[in-house]
């Protein structure tokens, strides 16, 4: 069998896995259980008391309830911190509580389709923190899985891809979800804008202020109180808007029989699907895309995770004028990343354009080489690097190469950043 294309939905609360089929071409869930059926599994570790024995899920639970373990919960939070967890003595830093959370997880499909191979690995995690971003790349490294093969994306991406993966009258107007957990109640948007080529697919995410706690769900009366705030949002959120289907997702939504208004309501004039794993397959469909020579998606996504703009500069190269990209609308702000070198023409700046995605007006940006020693015209040679701090964040390094032993490098390096979105 070939290496596994799995896609991971990282939570505070609670965590999920999905692989890609390659024989029916569909994302499926793999739960602790041998029919899958346990799919939700709490993202808590738990230390067995005397040993090193080490526990997840439902059986960290199982260890901790009995008195026989040390538990440790809301794994994220703590790596975002940088916190620590001490237990029984020992102090553990919380990325080597997630690794051994995430090497756990990642036994469950390994052990499963008997293989020991990860092709593709492709967290999504609800919102893209750069502290946690890089700890699952080295944790990821430090389990097998190369830097190339592994990909963080947001919830936000999850959904896009989930949905464009799905029959195309599901999202021919607009798509929506909500996800309803015990840290928040979640709106994303998708919507697609056409009259352009390529068509550009882009979902807009809010955090609803309505959020409940899901213990509320346990009485009659909570229940009647979540589905009036759910009604609430829903008639605010999708009046007058053309929905073609309605998903949700989230521990909220494991049962609805207490949201009878709410589904009625949106179950009007619109499709409505119900699931526990459609982040972790919006990942797994994205793994199985990365496998591909060419995407099977001719979409510009723009989402929370991906930059909305096209950033260009001009050039000369084979003795024609063009605009060389640097960086590309709708590619993964974590990835994209440029390392140029070219030879400076009667220029005292490095200058860019930047286009929108959905929208022709461009903008200028321009670095001066003050600090650069003065040459003849075509005697600098110049090293750029280019990478982005967050999706609207681009970080441009010039470094003066000289130009051979006539003009050697003077050392010299300009930093600047930019706000694409000022």
């Amino acid at each position: 069998m070939q290496g596994l294309l799995l896609g991971i939905d990282l939570c505070d609360d609670c965590s999920q896995i999905s692989f890609f089929n390659t024989k029916n071409l569909e994302a499926e869930s793999v739960g602790m259980s041998e029919d899958d059926s346990q799919c939700l599994i709490p993202t808590v570790l738990c230390k067995r008391k005397g040993n090193e024995s080490w526990y997840i899920g439902e059986d960290a639970y199982r260890y901790a309830l009995m008195g026989e373990g040390i538990m440790v919960d809301k794994l994220i939070s703590l790596a975002a911190k940088g916190g620590t967890s001490t237990m029984e003595g020992t102090k553990y830093e919380a990325e080597q509580l997630l690794e051994l959370f995430i090497g756990r997880l990642l036994m469950i499909p390994l052990t499963k389709y008997k293989t020991a191979e990860i092709e593709e690995l492709v967290f999504t995690i609800q919102t893209l923190d750069p502290v946690v971003m890089d700890t699952l790349i080295r944790i990821a490294d430090r389990l097998g899985v190369k830097r190339d093969r592994v990909h963080i994306i947001s919830h936000t991406e999850s959904f896009l891809y989930y949905v464009i993966s799905q029959q195309k009258e599901l999202w021919r107007n607009q798509s929506c979800l909500f996800d309803l957990t015990e840290t928040g109640l979640h709106y994303y948007e998708l919507r697609v804008i056409r009259g352009r080529s390529p068509q550009i697919v882009e979902v807009a995410h809010q955090e609803l202020e309505e959020a409940f706690s899901l213990e509320i769900l346990e009485t009659k009366s909570g229940g009647k109180l979540a589905d009036t705030i759910l009604c609430s949002c829903a008639e605010r959120l999708l009046n007058k808007k053309l929905m073609s289907s309605v998903f949700l997702t989230g521990r909220g939504f494991e049962t609805n029989d207490w949201a009878s208004g709410f589904l009625k309501f949106i179950c009007n004039k619109r499709r409505v699907f119900a699931g526990q794993n459609l982040f972790a397959k919006g990942a797994a469909y994205i793994a199985f895309d990365n496998t591909l020579e060419s995407t099977s998606y001719p979409y510009i996504c723009i989402c929370e995770g991906r930059i909305r703009y096209t950033v260009s500069m001009e050039a000369v190269c084979a003795g024609r004028n063009r605009q060389m990209i640097v960086a590309g609308a709708g590619t993964n702000w974590y990835e994209a990343k440029a390392d140029i070198e070219f030879i400076l023409d009667n220029k005292d700046s490095v200058d860019f354009t930047v286009t929108p995605a959905d929208n022709p007006r461009q903008t200028k940006l321009s670095v001066p080489l003050k600090e650069f020693p003065v040459r003849p015209a075509k005697a600098t040679r110049i090293e750029m690097i280019v990478a982005f701090i967050k999706e609207d964040c681009m970080m441009v390094r010039l470094i003066d190469k000289g130009f051979g032993d006539l003009f050697p490098s003077s050392g010299q390096e300009i930093k600047r950043y930019f706000y694409l979105n000022n």
